[in-house]
């Protein structure tokens, strides 16, 4: 895996590889034409959250595992030390989520 660590509350998400689609009549559509507005990743790692005007720290309600729907507009790409892409997204930027194991 990676040795990287969000801050604040970024998460640290790796996307799911895009699949061709079928039709019914056998029509193979490329993953490069699909629209791809919102992507499904798995979470990889998470910051500690951020701090309320009071002081409380307020933790990110997610674990490395869950996968997340999310906006690759909103998504910083970048690459580990072993080349694999991952995207570092402020949590309250996604759109919902499944638990892992749920």
């Amino acid at each position: 895996m990676t040795n990287i660590k969000p801050l604040g509350s970024l998460i640290l998400i790796k996307a799911e590889e895009e699949k061709d689609k079928t039709t019914k009549s056998g029509l193979v559509i490329a993953a490069t034409v699909i629209d791809s507005s919102l992507k499904r990743g798995t979470v990889v790692a998470t910051g500690p959250g951020d701090y309320h005007s009071n002081g409380d720290l307020h933790t990110i309600p997610l674990n490395a595992g869950d996968i997340v729907i999310y906006s690759p507009n909103h998504a910083t790409e970048i690459e580990d030390e072993s080349g694999e892409k991952l995207h570092f997204i402020n949590w309250r930027q996604l759109f919902g989520m499944e638990k892992a194991n749920a």
